[in-house]
């Protein structure tokens, strides 16, 4: 409802009651309804209409007469809006002004003042009571008039809503764009609907409405496309023909010459914006002028239309096209006038990358690290048996000759007295063979004797190496057999390994692509796991020629030296290696691993 009274007539003046009946908008109704409630009705000097208005402040929409100053009746207006009821006042000449608030349920909706003149008290009673009559019923009929403009507003989100749904739910952009033609001319009413969306900084007809292929080479279409031309060089909509009143004051030399080439009676162009760009430009056809309502209905269509288009257009675009796009809207960006934060982070990122482009600094091969005994010692069982104690186990500390594990000699001591019984019965026979002077007898008996001798000698020695002992001083690296005591143990059957406590190697897993950088003799530094915030150098000896697998990737054993203090090892502590490779920028350190394979995928794919 407008905040100031517009006197501009909706129709013909004369009749008041033809014209609150004809009346096209909330103005013209309540300026109608104030002069039959004024001549007609209670037959009033003057009179004024106020109503509410967006910011909750009251303003005139109706006065009768309409070129007469009434703001002597703003007092008693305020006062019945305050009180919200009616109010009456008679000055001393006998004339009568009043007030009547309307209310619709507890909303105050505004307030009718009239300046009656001179009357009797029975004419003020059949004013006030015509005024109350005629109040209710322009209440009502505003309101009626608000709910269908609601169920107006709702009809169109509908069909929005069922518009972007359909765009969405298409599989091309090009069956997007015809179906939205049609719903459009549906809609609108309109015989013809074109669409053409931007292709750099020209325009391509993407769809005609009732037209499933169309030559975008012909006469015809070609000032079409140049009549969307104007609305999308101006961004902004035409209307041809202008006039009426219409605010359409662009450039419409194309949109005539079109006109005139179809026999089209009213063109409206309406372009497409998104993200402050124009991506497309909608023309309607009409066999009659368009009404503000429908140009400001479309405008609202073609704003949400603009942004689904959009998408329907990039979800269906090359990887090609989109890097291409996405570059050209980065380079604007960073070269446009706008974004000044953005220039300043740019020109900072580039400085930062030549500062690391040409500033050399160490360059150093990274790789896992283990430490290892430089000598290991295997403690084997040196005869099947039975496990008997064991009381050593891996991380153990031990010195030279400490037992590691003992074998069951039980069965040993029982070999042994066996085979000595066995040496005194051959020796009493080889003896007795000699007195009988039987020299066959003697010699059969003598083998025998040496046969068990040896078989003796052989317990003896089994018995002395049932206890494993340690060769040297160090660590216990391998082996624990707590869990199996009394359990056979095969010969020779690898039971501990012991390593040095005083010399120790770093093995390094070098990566086959570095092992190139890596030369004998090279100095670096060793952290560990378990000692993170230190580093311990070394140098390293030995490149191992031969690669070994694991985990999927191939690398080089490397062995290198700790130098002078470092600190009290154990045998498998692992930790990360670093060794010295020369000086580069960082630049080339970080991206050598992705130059380095796109140089070998290169080569590969070459002929």
């Amino acid at each position: 409802m407008a905040a100031v009274i517009d006197n501009t007539p909706d129709i013909p003046t004369g009749d008041p009651w033809s014209a609150l009946a004809q009346a096209l908008t909330a103005d013209a109704l309540c300026r109608s309804w104030l002069e039959v409630l004024c001549q007609d009705l209670v037959h009033a000097d003057a009179g004024l209409l106020l109503m509410a208005q967006a910011d909750g402040a009251y303003a005139p929409v109706a006065a009768h007469p309409a070129d007469r100053d009434l703001s002597h009746l703003r007092e008693i207006a305020t006062e019945a809006l305050k009180t919200r009821d009616a109010a009456l006042r008679r000055d001393d000449l006998g004339h009568v002004e009043m007030a009547f608030p309307l209310l619709s349920g507890e909303q105050l909706q505004g307030a009718v003042v009239l300046q009656l003149g001179r009357v009797q008290q029975t004419s003020v009673d059949q004013a006030l009571k015509l005024v109350n009559w005629g109040a209710g019923w322009l209440v009502g009929l505003l309101h009626q008039r608000e709910l269908a403009k609601q169920r107006q507003c709702l009809q169109q989100g509908s069909f929005l809503l069922d518009t972007l749904l359909g765009l969405l739910a298409e599989r091309s952009p090009r069956e997007a764009a015809l179906a939205l033609v049609n719903r459009l001319g549906r809609e609108f009413d309109s015989p013809q609907v074109h669409l053409a969306v931007t292709r750099g900084k020209t325009l391509q007809l993407l769809a005609l409405s009732h037209a499933a292929w169309f030559d975008e080479k012909a006469g015809v279409l070609r000032q079409a496309i140049q009549a969307m031309h104007e609305a999308m060089d101006q961004r902004r909509r035409i209307v041809w023909p202008p006039g009426d009143g219409s605010a359409d004051t662009g450039v419409s030399t194309a949109h005539r010459r079109y006109a005139e080439e179809v026999g089209a009676h009213t063109l409206l162009s309406v372009p497409l914006l998104h993200d402050g760009q124009v991506s497309g430009v909608l023309m309607l056809e009409h066999r009659t002028a368009f009404t503000p309502a429908a140009i400001e209905y479309l405008e609202s269509v073609a704003i949400g239309l603009a942004p689904a288009l959009m998408l329907q257009r990039e979800a269906h675009e090359g990887a090609v096209v989109r890097a291409r796009r996405t570059a050209r809207h980065s380079l604007e960006v960073v070269l446009g006038p706008r974004y000044p934060a953005i220039k300043l982070a740019a020109a900072t990122l580039g400085v930062v990358l030549l500062l690391l482009a040409v500033i050399p600094v160490p360059f150093r091969i990274s790789s896992q690290a283990l430490v290892e005994g430089s000598v290991q010692r295997a403690a084997v069982a040196p005869f099947e048996g039975y496990l008997r104690e064991a009381p050593a186990r891996a991380g153990d500390v031990v010195k030279a000759g400490q037992v590691l594990a003992t074998l069951d000699d039980r069965d040993l001591k029982l070999e042994k007295v066996r085979w000595e019984s066995e040496l005194e019965v051959s020796l009493r026979k080889e003896r007795e063979a000699m007195a009988n002077g039987n020299a066959v007898e003697q010699r059969l008996a003598g083998a025998q004797a040496n046969q068990a001798r040896a078989q003796m000698d052989l317990a003896v020695s089994k018995l002395e190496r049932v206890n494993i002992i340690a060769p040297f001083d160090g660590t216990v690296v391998k082996g624990d057999l707590t869990q199996q005591l009394g359990s056979p143990v095969e010969q020779g059957k690898v039971l501990f390994e012991l390593a040095p406590l005083d010399a120790w190697r770093v093995i390094l897993k070098v990566d086959e692509r570095d092992i190139g950088h890596v030369k004998v003799g090279a100095a670096g530094e060793l952290v560990l796991a378990s000692l993170p915030g230190q580093s311990w150098p070394f140098s390293v000896k030995k490149l191992t020629p031969i690669s070994v697998a694991e985990d999927g990737r191939n690398h080089f054993r490397v062995e290198a030296e700790l130098g002078p203090g470092a600190p009290r090892l154990r045998p498998n502590m692992e930790g990360v290696g670093k060794v010295d490779a020369g000086h580069a920028s960082l630049m080339w350190i970080w991206t050598r691993p992705l130059v380095d394979w796109v140089r070998l995928t290169w080569w590969k794919l070459l002929p």
